[in-house]
């Protein structure tokens, strides 16, 4: 056995031969090993190429809706903080950006008299930000960035809004550019090039750094910084890292970060980085034993057939060419056909499914690439490493053994039998037939304890990784996003010109699990038409149709009630919001009138109740008692304090505040009717009295972007500007305005939800009608009241229903490649286990087993390794799946978690079915290849 190098008889063609003979001796085997080359192969370039091609298309198409791949910005940094962010290891992309103001159409020389339209923003960007977090979310990019002083670089958009269809380089491009606040230029630029841009704000505009510093602005010390954090880190982390690495300038600076497209396509599909490792981790193992299985289970008839040949003098040199020849021969064809079939799956047949449209949606066809060589690759080195390993393993393990042990090897355990004395034969129970075979095959399976004990595991972890992937799958559907909504969401719109510029009209365009009230318009947009006392967003005449509908379950609906005032505040108490604003001179105590109304909304009880446990919990500087006897009210913002600026809010606890009513609608009428003149002598007389509250306590601040934040729903609000007060329904009974209704929502009977849905439309589109004719109190004339809008969950499920449908496809494919990988290893431990003992079985048969006893103890071995399957998924696996749901949990608030029942039963009966099914084919073909051949005697 030692006789490495002396090598007798060495001839290749023998060695061939015999490698022929061998691969001859164990076909079943080898076509089995075939067949799970190929699913290997298929499942792992499936799994990793279709997870990677969905995440990476569902972060471009969020790069390419926000018009940037930047995830957070530095306001106004400075160079030495530009520097500093570079050098953090966890910060992957940087650069600077300024935005200079918006440009619109110059006026022509004819001097008419036309409306200016707006054509794009003008920003500068230095070359990091423009290669590495602008340019990856445009496409069809012509011409390069701007470098002379003269040239721009425009959006398609732009283009169009200018009247150009047919652009050229170093066509002239006439624009007014408001440079900031308060400056305005004419400027002639000359076209450099032009790019699609498929965000839904503002078409942008580039311009060279030289044209900014003729404008005087300095970017070194004036431009934004921007940056890409790892997609490892969630935006809350990735700020406080932030906070104390990076140096501010002053205590207003302020950073705001969002998590990464990356983070946010991960979170969407898996919950998480963790979870995709987990993931990861088990199907790998899956595979792993998928292969492993195959060579282990018939590794003992290898061993004594090599034995044979090393007891006539072969070499460890040439069992390996004989064993590793049939082995790369399986391996060359296997690979062939699984990465051929893989490319064909990945690369045609998938995306054909999906077809064209899914690739317009997330911005090109590159934008969803299932096939991705790397993956291939890896995926044949893994699967063809685990097979090439196993044979290593069956040749050291031949010649570490004497010619007598490996040629007698049967890969049972050496465990000493007891000396404990037996009761008698005749004492013992007699077995039925069924009996004795089911005892027979415990006793097969028992003699491989290790292989028994590692394939149970890997049957385990296969359908393990199976039942996981469906539960991600079913937990995070789309369609629990937009069941979260409500059956119907009412509310005001903004006014004529707020739309124009698009204000309140964002949900459109938004994710259904992102907020619909969350608008870049303020106050002023939202009530320019109707900036009065008495308006009331949804007003008290339609609410009562609306609640009055038969089917509209009056319990479930929500509505929010609350006012539009004007607020004064002491400088003390404003101070963390708007400290940079404030003349350096007032006193703390001095009060602050808003120019602009600002939101009241009246808390429910339960509201209340969920935001005193909240300050609780985080042990936050909140006045609650004040909020909740009515003596104080609650400034909640959309994360726009700095850190900074958040240490300041302990102080303004407790300072003055009161409101003043809007102008009466009388009044308003009467001031759209006067001249400035005539307004100003008005203003100096105070004949416009507004109604004021009593004063009120500021109770502190609360910041609704925080993790742990509790579901407080809000009409319209921004995350600029603008004031959003909390006040209980004893508060608002000191403020002398009446109640108006901001907001509703409407859960009502399914089955008599398309009335519903009809009687709203009705109700709303004869509101509008009538709002429309209501031209006296709008600042422009000839322009109606602002109307209200409803956002239908139903309508939000018909416009998802292809997304959905794509997304269920695409997931599903992972799980049914899961389920395949899972029982096709059960086939093949079914199989090469007969295989294995296939002289074993003829001689069972030659002395007097039937076939019918072979079926059953066949059958019984599979029994048995499917009842610990499923013990070990009724156990282990259940507390697997609680892991999952709580960890998915933790990640999306909309995942809904079902025990996967039916699907285990499904298991259940598919390991059934392929059990007797192949232990049928087996017996049978055995029987007749046997037939007559058996061993007699």
């Amino acid at each position: 056995m030692k006789r490495r190098n002396y090598t007798p008889n060495d001839n290749r063609n023998v060695i061939r031969m015999l490698a022929v003979s061998f691969a001859g001796s164990v076909k079943g085997r080898n076509r089995i090993l075939f067949m799970t080359v190929v699913l290997s192969i298929i499942t792992l370039t499936m799994v990793f190429g279709i997870s990677r091609g969905k995440i990476r298309s569902e972060e471009l198409s969020m790069i390419r809706e926000n018009g940037t791949a930047a995830s957070g910005v530095v306001e106004s940094g400075t160079a030495s903080q530009y520097a500093a962010l570079k050098s953090l290891d966890y910060i992957k992309q940087t650069g600077r950006c300024f935005t200079v103001g918006a440009a619109t159409a110059a006026e022509k020389d004819s001097g008419a008299e036309s409306e200016k339209t707006l054509v794009c923003t003008i920003r500068w960007a230095d070359p990091d930000a423009w290669k590495d977090l602008l340019r990856p979310a445009y496409t069809k990019i012509r011409g390069s960035y701007p470098e002379k002083e003269s040239e721009i670089m425009l959006s398609e958009k732009a283009l169009k809004a200018l009247g150009i269809t047919n652009p050229q380089e170093g066509m002239e491009i006439p624009l007014h550019v408001s440079i900031g606040i308060f400056q305005s230029s004419e400027e002639t630029f000359s076209l450099n090039g032009w790019f699609t841009d498929h965000s839904n704000e503002a078409a942008p505009g580039y311009i060279s750094e030289k044209k900014l510093e003729a404008w005087g602005i300095h970017p070194d010390d004036e431009a934004d910084l921007v940056f890409r954090q790892s997609d490892r880190l969630g935006w809350q982390e990735t700020e406080e890292l932030l906070y104390e690495d990076l140096p501010m300038k002053d205590q207003y600076q302020r950073i705001t970060v969002t998590d990464t497209a990356g983070y946010q396509a991960v979170a969407g599909m898996t919950g998480g980085y963790g979870m995709a490792v987990l993931g990861a981790v088990i199907t790998l193992c899956g595979v792993f034993f998928l292969c492993h299985n195959v060579l282990q289970i018939s590794m003992a008839g290898d061993i004594r057939k090599l034995g044979l040949l090393n007891t006539i003098g072969a070499t460890q040199r040439q069992l390996s060419k004989i064993y590793y020849s049939q082995i790369r021969r399986i391996l060359v064809l296997g690979t062939a056909a699984g990465a051929a079939l893989s490319a064909i799956l990945l690369a045609g047949v998938i995306p054909a499914i999906l077809n064209s449209q899914y690739f317009r949606e997330t911005g090109g066809a590159e934008g969803f690439c299932l096939f991705h060589p790397v993956i291939l690759l890896l995926s044949v080195l893994f699967t063809d490493g685990i097979l090439l390993a196993a044979s290593a393993g069956v040749i050291v393990r031949t010649v570490r053994m004497s010619c007598v042990e490996s040629t007698g090897y049967t890969g049972t355990q050496g465990k000493k039998r007891s000396h404990k004395e037996r009761k008698p034969v005749f004492t013992k129970r007699k077995r039925t037939s069924a009996g004795e075979m089911c005892y027979l095959a415990w006793r097969n399976i028992s003699g491989h304890r290790k292989r028994f004990l590692l394939t149970v595991l890997s049957l385990f972890l296969g359908l393990e990784a199976f039942l996981g992937a469906v539960v991600i799958t079913a937990g995070s559907d789309y369609v629990h996003v937009i069941e979260q909504r409500p059956d119907f969401l009412i509310a005001g719109q903004f006014s004529t010109s707020g739309r124009e510029q698009g204000y309140g009209e964002e949900y459109q365009t938004r994710d259904a699990g992102q907020d619909p009230m969350l608008t870049e318009g303020d106050c002023f947009d939202l009530l320019y038409d109707n900036d009065y006392d008495e308006f009331s967003p949804i007003s008290l005449e339609v609410r009562k149709e609306l609640m009055e509908i038969d089917g509209v379950d009056t319990d479930k609906s929500y509505i929010m009630e609350g006012a539009y005032l004007y607020t004064v505040i002491s400088k003390k108490g404003i101070c963390p919001l708007e400290q940079e604003t404030l003349a350096e001179d007032a006193e703390d105590d001095e009060m602050i009138e808003g120019w602009d109304s600002d939101t009241i909304q009246i808390l429910k009880e339960d509201e209340i109740e969920s935001l005193k446990k909240y300050v609780e919990t985080n042990s936050l500087p909140v006045d609650m008692d004040s909020l909740e006897n009515g003596t104080g009210v609650l400034i909640l913002h959309d994360h726009v304090l700095s850190a900074a600026q958040e240490k300041l809010v302990g102080e303004s606890i407790g300072e003055p505040v009161y409101f003043k009513t809007m102008l009466s609608r009388e009044d308003r009428i009467r001031w759209n009717n006067m001249t400035a003149q005539e307004r100003t002598e008005q203003e100096e007389a105070g004949d416009f009295q507004m109604k004021q509250s009593e004063d009120f306590t500021l109770c502190g601040y609360l910041d609704n972007r925080r993790e742990d934040f509790p579901e407080i729903r809000q009409t319209w609000h921004r995350s600029e500007g603008g004031l959003y007060f909390l006040i209980s329904e004893k508060g608002f009974q000191r403020i002398p305005a009446e109640k108006k209704t901001l907001y509703m929502e409407l859960n009502v009977d399914h089955e008599k939800g398309p009335f519903v849905k009809s009687s709203i439309q009705k109700i709303i589109s004869e509101e509008n009608q009538r709002r429309s004719r209501i031209t006296e109190t709008a600042f422009d004339e000839g322009t109606g009241e602002a109307g209200i809008f409803c956002i239908s969950k139903s309508d939000l499920m018909t416009e998802a229903a292809s997304e959905i449908q794509r997304n269920r496809l695409i997931l599903g494919s992972i799980s049914a490649v899961l389920l395949l990988a899972g029982f096709t290893n059960y086939f093949n431990v079914m199989v090469t286990g007969v295989l294995a003992r296939k002289k074993e079985l003829k001689i069972m048969e030659s002395v007097g087993m039937t076939e019918k006893q072979k079926r059953t103890m066949i059958q019984a071995e599979g029994g048995y390794y499917c009842l610990f399957t499923v013990v070990l998924l009724m156990t282990v696996g259940m507390a697997i799946l609680l892991m999952i749901r709580y960890y998915m949990g933790q990640k999306l608030s909309y995942f809904k978690f079902t025990w996967p029942i039916s699907w285990i039963l499904f298991l259940v009966a598919g390991l059934t079915i392929i059990n007797v099914t192949t232990a049928w084919i087996m017996c049978k073909d055995q029987g007749e290849n046997s037939s007559g051949k058996g061993i007699r005697g």
